[in-house]
């Protein structure tokens, strides 16, 4: 939720409030744009929703497709990938490029990555390339 920034583009935002100021609210982790949320305040619902809701299907050996926006994605990723308040704001999603997480032994294995089309995005496509995939990996441990 971006609060009074909402519904204006990012050149409306940094004539009415200063380049920098717009830069802080996009780039901190706990500083919120003003009556809006702060990735460090979207991290906790977005987290608690994948732990909660998400997680369970997992454990119940189901697959999951989980389609956000940006901070969303990005505290979620923070979470699986074990990122630093430091080093999630500096992650870059490309967007509509499908990421793939293999969910294994209760731990999450990141195939491909968030700033480019990589293996993901052919392995995400069909379950069938996905678990040809685990398998290749299965025989090379």
């Amino acid at each position: 939720m971006y609060g009074k920034l909402q519904g204006l583009n990012k050149q409306e935002t940094a004539e009415r409030y200063g380049k920098e100021q717009v830069h802080e609210w996009r780039r901190s982790y706990n500083i919120p744009p003003p009556n809006g949320e702060s990735l460090e305040m979207c991290a906790e619902r977005a987290v608690a929703y994948f732990r909660d809701q998400i997680e369970p299907q997992l454990l119940s050996g189901k697959n999951v497709m989980v389609s956000a926006h940006g901070n969303s994605l990005r505290s979620i990723i923070m979470y699986l990938d074990k990122l630093t308040s430091e080093e999630v704001i500096s992650l870059e999603l490309s967007t509509g490029i499908p990421m793939l997480y293999i969910f294994k032994e209760g731990k999450f294995i990141r195939r491909g990555s968030p700033v480019g089309p990589t293996e993901a995005g052919v392995y995400a496509y069909t379950r069938r390339l996905a678990l040809y995939r685990q398998r290749l990996d299965d025989m090379l441990q």
